[in-house]
């Protein structure tokens, strides 16, 4: 018959002292064999819990106290993060998670594990725990808010340090920060040519580009906010100093363009009075009647005088301006079709013209005969085999700002612009001219007009009612910002 060893009074001293010792603590603390079952229990758990060390020790602690995940889902133990000490030999330090009372009521609680280790083997875990109060875990979940937010910032701060443009984020009371681009393009400090950081900060989205001595910056800026409140304003500066360039490079390409193509037409309409003088010249010289030798003097006179108005159209086409003058619109209009008179008769085009008076345009008269000219020489090519060419000019006051303006229209029953081609039709290098335009005309007509503070727009229609409208409007006081084009 075998006997039961029985505890010796000095080992059931020893574990009253072990178990007084336990329940001192603040903490909760428990042990579990690698079952999972308790195998001794602190009197702070006990209270936490609900139970009494009874209904506790030999039981499971997970099934009885852990087993419900915080939205109400069943925590199998082959997830519970515990069991992972004892399979992995690897402690748990300050966990946060829900635990379960006996009565069902749950209380977050900051969880630590470590494995018992005997002879070289992980022989059960003890577990300590701590009750988190409301405020606790407000702490807790501030100090990881605290946390997040960090690395948020850090996150957006790479952002924009990697950012190859200039940004500028500005706040009320607070200065400006700026990154490295920034710091290497203005030394940090925003440019005060530049109003789009001080609009954003009032709430306003805007965009300039200003010359700095021998480079254009451009800025984008806006305000920020949160939650309908301005927080601040930010600004992205970028250099376009070589964009600027290139388009001021493709605009001369553009004007030399033009200026080439007049040419066949110039040549046309000054070889015809050219004709005319040598038969004049040679029916004076055949002449024996004073008379008409004046007569004939007369007529080549006025044969040179057309010469004469057709180089100085030509020469005041391509002369650059360097300040905006008091442009008479009708003027200028009559003497660009003066120069297509050859083009409209060969081509059996008829030209409606109808020009009312309307006050002078300060402009850059150079640039301004330059649009309406491609407008023209647009028109003229759309109708190679014959139509209408219609011109008008009168005033007009702008709806939006009431300012008073001229406008131009250019019309011609071409057979009009397709679809595809209008949605493209002001950017570079588009033309359906193939060998004989250079796609740059509208483009440039309309960085012309935009720059003396006006539009262009554009109708068309295919089909049996064809042909395409051109229309441009300038205001009568000009721009602020006008000026003449470097170079």
């Amino acid at each position: 018959m075998n006997q039961m060893t029985m505890p010796t009074p000095q080992i059931e001293g020893h574990t009253q002292q072990w178990q007084a010792l336990l329940d001192t603590t603040a903490e909760g603390i428990w042990g579990v064999d690698l079952e999972g079952n308790c195998t001794f229990v602190n009197r702070t758990a006990v209270n936490s819990f609900g139970f009494n060390s009874e209904e506790l020790v030999g039981n499971n602690m997970h099934e009885l106290v852990h087993h419900h995940y915080p939205d109400g889902r069943h925590f199998p133990g082959s997830e519970c993060p515990i069991y992972d000490v004892v399979r992995k030999n690897k402690g748990l330090r300050q966990v946060t998670d829900t635990m379960f009372r006996k009565n069902g009521s749950s209380f977050v609680a900051e969880i630590s594990a470590q494995p018992v280790v005997v002879d070289g083997k992980v022989a059960g875990v003890v577990v300590t725990f701590r009750e988190l109060s409301d405020r606790q875990k407000q702490q807790e979940d501030l100090h990881k808010a605290y946390e997040l937010a960090e690395r948020k910032t850090a996150e957006l701060d790479a952002v924009i340090e990697s950012m190859p443009h200039g940004v500028y984020i500005a706040t009320p009371g607070a200065g400006m920060r700026s990154n490295h681009v920034a710091k290497m393009m203005t030394g940090g400090q925003f440019p005060s040519e530049l109003k789009t950081l001080q609009k954003a900060l009032v709430g306003e989205w805007s965009t300039e580009t200003v010359r700095q001595s021998d480079r254009w910056i451009r800025s984008v800026a806006a305000p920020i906010l949160l939650n309908g409140k301005i927080l601040g304003g930010v600004a992205v500066n970028t250099d376009v100093t070589q964009v600027r360039l290139q388009d001021e490079a493709l605009r001369r390409s553009e004007k030399l363009a033009a200026v080439g193509q007049l040419a066949s037409s110039i040549a046309h309409e000054i070889n015809n009075p050219l004709e005319s003088i040598t038969n004049l010249l040679y029916l004076i010289r055949q002449s024996r009647s004073m008379e008409d030798v004046q007569h004939y003097a007369t007529l080549a006179q006025s044969e040179l005088a057309r010469v004469t108005e057709i180089t100085l159209q030509t020469l005041r086409f391509n002369r650059q301006q360097s300040k905006p003058v008091q442009v008479d619109m009708a003027e200028l209009l009559r003497t660009v079709i003066a120069l297509y008179t050859g083009r409209l008769l060969v081509r059996n085009i008829d030209a409606d013209i109808r020009l009312v008076e309307t006050p002078r345009v300060f402009a850059l008269e150079g640039e301004i005969r330059q649009v309406v000219n491609n407008l023209v020489r647009n028109a003229l090519d759309a109708m190679s085999y014959g139509g209408r060419l219609l011109v008008r000019l009168h005033c007009q006051r702008d709806w939006q700002s009431g300012a008073m303006g001229a406008r131009v229209t250019v019309a011609d029953t071409g057979e009009g612009i397709s679809p595809e081609m209008k949605l493209h039709l002001y950017e570079p290098f588009q033309t359906t001219k193939e060998m004989t335009g250079t796609g740059l005309g509208l483009w440039v007509s309309k960085g012309i007009v935009e720059k003396h503070g006006g539009r262009i727009r554009t109708r068309t229609r295919r089909g049996e009612t064809h042909g395409t409208v051109f229309t441009v409007w300038l205001p009568v006081e000009g721009s602020a910002s006008l000026t003449a084009p470097a170079g």
